[in-house]
């Protein structure tokens, strides 16, 4: 993928700047050159924005017909599969009222419309819940009654169930009505333990629960506050997780352009993340890969923490943030020397001492997550030893190539960054 195809993309759907100038950039993108980028719209999340903003400027003949229709096709696929993801949803919530269950829907369909102004222009993989720690056995109980089995979790704060016999789909087939979902019960949304980074206060209670109405459904969910957070540490955690899906920031952005200037929300933002300074400077960090992504204006507030950000965390912003977000995805698909191991040296910045720092480097360059869940499963159900198809969705040697060379990427990177961060700080050791 030339980035500059995929930047030409990203500027068609910012929120403000030369429209004529980012179609003209769109137009000359060679035919031969689309089938890759509709593959890679699908993996960043921005198909159906890019195809509904094509449509808003009367614009969709400026790519070829072959691709057009393709996003047209899968975009009526995602609208079935919206329908049939809401009758699932809507089920699952009135079995948990039912058995009494206090929890709160998260992300999703509770993101419309503040962050999306229409339901089928996202693709929707789960349904993830804000459960209360005396719900969760009632929960795991509901949920397997009606046919989810659980899945191994690294995280302490989540539990995930999916549909057995499910495969990871991607391209057109993740559209379908019939591809698998899951459904994640959350009793806190940060897991500092997960990446080896501080923990963050309990900031999300369901005596903040609200009522949310969409599509005729009603459910409780998250406050404007919280749902903001939430998605911030959602991108945070996806980012530290080596791979982020730039329609988050897309919709981070879309809230961002319609709430940049409410004073009273950014009043109540700012008493929500209180004096954590981690918080504060996430808060800055995805807010500005918003802005640079998709020129969505940053409240006053959020410029004032900015200003007061880490120095080597402006670093890694102003020379680092673009690269790692344009990462190819997945992170297994082979690209040489993929650049995704870059958000190491923001990692670094938030380790409590430093040899957890160290331990951060080891453990990122060289994960064992994967292997760990393998392990776990294989304990579970030996009889997945024999299973070739499953062998094959662990894509492992194409995992391991992946670590081998970000890793070398971002060894060859070092010097640079230290040298950075001695122009920043000449007193600062490298």
């Amino acid at each position: 993928m030339r980035q500059t195809q995929a930047e030409a993309i990203v500027q068609f759907l910012s929120f403000s700047g030369d429209l004529c100038g980012h179609l003209k950039a769109i137009a000359q993108i060679k035919p031969r050159a689309w089938p890759r980028l509709v593959r890679w719209l699908d993996d960043v999340g921005l198909s159906f924005y890019f195809l509904q903003k094509l449509k808003d400027c009367n614009a969709t003949g400026t790519i070829p017909a072959s691709a057009l229709c393709r996003l047209e096709q899968n975009f009526r696929s995602n609208q079935l599969r919206v329908e049939a993801m809401a009758q699932r949803f809507d089920s699952i919530n009135h079995k948990f009222n039912d058995a009494g269950i206090r929890y709160a829907a998260m992300k999703g369909f509770s993101l419309v419309p503040q962050f999306c102004p229409y339901a089928p222009l996202r693709h929707q993989g789960d349904f993830d819940y804000l459960i209360a720690d005396k719900s969760v056995a009632a929960a795991h109980r509901v949920l397997v009654e009606v046919g989810y089995v659980e899945k191994d979790s690294l995280s302490s704060v989540e539990t995930i169930f999916v549909i057995p016999g499910g495969r990871p789909s991607r391209g057109p087939e993740q559209y379908s009505p019939r591809a698998p979902h899951a459904v994640e019960l959350h009793k806190d949304l940060w897991d500092g333990d997960l990446f080896r980074l501080p923990q963050i206060p309990k900031l999300f209670f369901l005596d903040r629960v609200i009522t949310h109405r969409w599509n005729g459904l009603t459910f409780p969910a998250l406050d404007e506050q919280d749902a903001f957070l939430v998605q911030i540490l959602h991108s945070c955690h996806h980012l530290f997780n080596l791979w982020i899906r730039m329609s988050c920031l897309l919709e981070i952005g879309y809230f961002l352009s319609r709430q940049a200037n409410d004073p009273e929300f950014w009043s109540l933002m700012e008493q929500r993340i209180g004096d954590s300074r981690i918080l504060r400077e996430f808060v800055v960090i995805v807010t500005e890969l918003a802005s640079r992504l998709f020129a969505a204006p940053i409240p006053p507030i959020v410029h004032a923490w900015g200003a007061r950000i880490s120095p080597a965390s402006r670093i890694w912003i102003n020379h680092y943030a673009r690269r790692c977000v344009f990462s190819e995805l997945p992170a297994y698909q082979f690209t040489l020397f993929p650049t995704a191991k870059f958000v190491v040296f923001l990692h670094q910045q938030y380790r409590e001492d430093a040899q957890v720092g160290k331990n951060v480097v080891r453990k990122r360059l060289l994960p064992s997550s994967r292997l760990l869940c393998i392990v776990r499963s294989l304990r579970k159900d030996p009889s997945l030893a024999l299973s070739a198809g499953w062998w094959r969705a662990q894509r492992l040697v194409g995992r391991s190539m992946f670590h081998i060379l970000a890793g070398l990427r971002y060894l060859w990177e070092v010097p640079r960054w230290r040298s950075l961060n001695r122009t920043r700080n000449p007193a600062a050791s490298p």
